[in-house]
């Protein structure tokens, strides 16, 4: 099996990448979508509430209020790391387990580097934009502030990633490039995996 990882900052493209590879018939994860559906468990819910009882209203977890809590203390991000990672890191186990007769699996990992995994990758996928199309896309999101993007991004390496990677992929072009160049990556890991 060929372990593909893609990283990249908020709103580069990953969920794009993903979806595109997706539609390749390509198995797929996705670590945030696996972290939306953990914030969802009551029983981590209950953990975040006991350290953060500030991010929520009555019983609903505020999402955002959360975000700037922790992109605010190196400390609380780690804190919330220690609560949810261990739950994606089996999920993400698991599905590698169950995919394991699949030629290729594709996982979007935004914190590859971070946390130090990138020898668990045959091939590591980096997606960048630019920062004016980044602030773009991430200001359409749903209570997003250019406060907290930028508390977002000073916890993300970014450029520092470029010379680890397998590939690059610009995402400041059209979604018909993208998808192209995309194509051609695929290509390229399946012919070098040969």
């Amino acid at each position: 099996m060929i372990l593909v990882g893609i990283t990249g900052t908020i709103g580069s493209g990953k969920s794009f990448a993903l979806n595109f590879f997706r539609s390749q018939k390509i198995k797929v994860f996705s670590a945030d979508d696996e972290v939306k559906k953990i914030l969802k468990l009551k029983t981590i819910k209950e953990k975040i509430h006991k350290i953060f009882p500030e991010s929520f209203s009555k019983t609903k977890l505020n999402k955002n209020i959360l975000a700037s809590i922790v992109f605010n203390d190196k400390k609380k991000l780690k804190k919330l790391e220690s609560i949810i990672h261990p739950t994606v890191i089996k999920k993400r186990n698991s599905f590698v387990k169950k995919n394991k007769n699949k030629k290729i699996v594709m996982m979007e990992i935004p914190i590859i580097f971070e946390k130090k995994s990138a020898k668990n990758y045959n091939y590591i996928i980096l997606m960048t934009v630019s920062k004016v199309i980044q602030k773009q896309r991430v200001m359409r999101r749903k209570n997003m502030t250019p406060e907290l993007l930028k508390k977002i991004l000073s916890n993300q390496i970014s450029s520092k990633k470029k010379k680890y990677v397998d590939f690059v992929i610009n995402n400041n072009k059209e979604k018909k490039e993208t998808k192209k160049i995309l194509k051609k990556t695929l290509d390229k890991i399946i012919s070098t995996s040969l």
